[in-house]
């Protein structure tokens, strides 16, 4: 390093570069001084951006620490296994929510780790990959366009999120949940964290599996269902999406819970409303089944959403009438 530091003349500005874009000389060495104190303009640039560079990756090394701090001071504590779990999916007028949960191992640093909507989709991709091949466990829970319309979308991405707890293939000592609730029927110790994805590197790490997951899927769903653009946006409610639901109407995976999906396929249909009333108008438990019998007769002409809604009428009517006659007595 003595010599280079004697003359850097003798190598062009490129041939500096190439040198060390190979290895990356520390700051105060020989090579380093070398290149602040040269004459041409060049180097001394290398040189800046070489201390950016530093700087960066400083940077960058303390955040993914940060984000290990959750699991650090369970690990303190003596738990051993801590899982991250996250969902995706919320939000789109079709297809699948989505939820992953993913154990990191201790030593684990993954350049880049970040909430999966801060990054490109190449990105996503690689660390999707490389978090599959090392992670100690990865669980995934989707569940159905269907059973959103049924439970709505908060229940169903409870559910997701159990079922990736519940897919792991190992039992985590301690959960680390993206957002403000817990999850129901999981027994194991659970920590919310507001912007978990951003603060939390293993709910970071689902929600980059939860992503990736969910988009290759709905790039599958764009073949089956073509004219959407499923594959560009996912099924979110994007202007494409929006002008191809008032062209084409809703296919079988959209969401007929969300409103603009409902309105897009002209509202609740005739019998629909026809039997709603005669639900709420029933004043008697054989006027309840005797209605709730011609909606089992004509359910095959009812659409799903409207036949769950129409059974979850008629329980909450049976709860209202069996309410009435108590007060009565």
């Amino acid at each position: 390093m003595s010599d280079l530091k004697v003359d850097l003349s003798g190598l062009s500005i490129r041939s500096i570069r190439e040198m060390v874009a190979g290895v990356l000389p520390e700051p105060g060495d020989l090579l380093w001084l070398a290149m602040e104190a040269d004459p041409r303009k060049g180097v001394r640039l290398i040189a800046e951006g070489l201390s950016r560079r530093r700087v960066a990756e400083t940077r960058e090394r303390r955040r993914i620490l940060e984000m290990r701090r959750h699991e650090m001071k369970l690990w303190d504590e003596g738990v051993t296994v801590v899982a991250g779990v996250d969902e995706v999916g919320r939000g789109p007028l079709a297809g699948p929510v989505m939820a992953a949960a993913v154990v990191l191992p201790r030593e684990m640093a993954l350049d880049g780790l970040n909430d999966s909507k801060k990054l490109t989709p190449e990105r996503r991709e690689e660390l999707h990959d490389l978090i599959r091949g090392t992670a100690l466990a990865v669980g995934v829970g989707s569940v159905s366009h269907e059973a959103i319309d049924e439970i709505n979308i908060l229940h169903a991405t409870l559910r997701a999120m159990r079922d990736a707890v519940a897919n792991l293939g190992l039992s985590p000592d301690h959960v680390l949940v993206d957002g403000s609730h817990t999850i129901p029927d999981v027994e194991t110790p659970q920590t919310s964290i507001q912007r978990g994805d951003e603060r939390s590197a293993p709910i970071a790490a689902a929600s980059i599996v939860a992503k990736v997951t969910r988009d290759r899927m709905m790039v599958e769903m764009a073949e089956k269902y073509p004219g959407y653009g499923f594959a560009r946006h996912k099924g979110y409610g994007t202007p494409e999406h929006i002008a191809a639901l008032t062209k084409l109407g809703p296919c079988s995976i959209h969401r007929r819970s969300f409103r603009i999906v409902l309105e897009s396929a002209g509202g609740f249909s005739l019998k629909y409303n026809q039997f709603r009333r005669g639900l709420k108008e029933s004043l008697t438990q054989s006027d309840l089944d005797a209605v709730g019998s011609l909606i089992a007769a004509d359910s095959e002409e009812l659409d799903p959403y409207e036949l769950s809604r129409l059974r979850g009428l008629y329980k909450r009517c049976v709860v209202r009438l069996r309410t009435d006659l108590v007060r009565k007595r």
